[in-house]
């Protein structure tokens, strides 16, 4: 399972530092003005990496927000960020689909989805949500355009890290995969990670979504809150509702 090496490995951090704020803000700014949770609302990111976004619900005023990732690394930072940041959240190492708990918002944000090998893996991650999720909670899914992706894939790109380590990576579809490779050129020798994530579209997302007793209040194509649309927009928002 490629995500539990490369997620624990500390170059992670150092690849994907360039993560902003501001992205973190737009989509906070979307979520709040669509769902509309009350600040003693019960947050759950799941997937929810170093916590960008969950340190950014609390840095709003929500009080009772969880992060959940499998990676021990991840979250180890993510509790030290939040602890410079001099705000409460409560940051659990688990498997997305073994949360525990009932929530009123679940957030799986910045394609933190699509990592496991099988379809139905996948699904049972939204089956998981839906059961978490209390009568009129909603869930917010955040994925990239499989669409876009397959037009615009660079399949080779170079960049240096801060320690002036090297990095290139590798990037194929494969079916219905985008598969990358990166290789790290450090002082004690090469290293190797992969990333695979399943093409889902947004047919599939909400496929998987409505199977599970959600249906679909929202679907928006960038942080601005911009309409979907299949041939140019970079993310597919989802926003769903569990009945009441």
């Amino acid at each position: 399972m490629w995500y539990k090496d490369w997620f624990a490995d500390e170059h992670y951090l150092a690849l994907y530092q360039h993560r902003n704020a501001e992205d973190a803000s737009k989509l906070l700014d979307l979520i709040e003005r669509t769902v509309h949770p009350h600040k003693d609302a019960r947050i759950l990111d799941l997937a929810c990496g170093a916590g960008r976004h969950s340190i950014a619900f609390a840095k709003r005023g929500y009080t009772h927000v969880t992060g959940v990732d499998l990676s021990p690394t991840l979250i180890r930072k993510a509790r030290e960020s939040a602890e410079e940041a001099h705000v409460h959240v409560t940051f659990v190492n688990r498997d997305m689909r073994e949360f525990t708990g009932t929530y009123d918002l679940i957030v799986n944000l910045f394609t933190s989805f699509g990592y496991f090998e099988h379809d139905l893996e996948n699904e049972e991650v939204i089956a998981h949500v839906a059961g978490g999720l209390e009568a009129g909670g909603c869930f917010v899914i955040d994925y990239f355009n499989a669409s876009v992706v397959r037009a615009t894939l660079i399949p080779h790109s170079q960049s240096t890290l801060e320690c002036g380590e090297p990095v290139d990576q590798y990037r194929q579809i494969d079916g219905a995969r985008v598969n990358k490779k990166i290789v790290i050129k450090t002082d004690a020798g090469v290293k190797e990670f992969q990333e695979s994530v399943r093409l889902f579209t947004r047919a599939e997302i909400e496929g998987m979504i409505t199977r599970q007793g959600l249906h679909i209040a929202e679907v928006f194509g960038n942080y601005d809150g911009a309409a979907f649309d299949e041939g140019s927009s970079p993310r597919v928002i989802i926003v769903a509702r569990k009945d009441a």
